[in-house]
């Protein structure tokens, strides 16, 4: 399914229509075959992982799982900053 903006929703794509990801070989070769129903299955790649702080991202996970993160302050900030681009 595609969001686009707050007011617009799209039907699903065929895995075919997805770009940018690669759909397993199985999830490909059941459309193919036209098998009934397939569970959609994507594979991320990262080209390089140089740039990406993972003691940052396992804080936020921790602060995400623990329930931290979402604070009243980050929430206003980010109803701010979508009031300001929808007005």
């Amino acid at each position: 399914m595609n969001i686009l903006g707050v007011f617009s929703t799209h039907g699903a794509q065929a895995l075919g229509g997805v770009k940018g990801v690669e759909s397993t070989k199985a999830a490909q070769a059941a459309v193919q075959q036209g098998v009934g129903e397939v569970q959609d299955s994507v594979t991320l790649s990262i080209e390089s992982t140089a740039d990406i702080r993972f003691d940052k991202v396992n804080a936020i996970r921790a602060a995400i799982a623990d329930g931290s993160y979402d604070t009243p302050e980050k929430l206003d900030l980010a109803l701010d900053r979508l009031l300001d681009r929808l007005g």
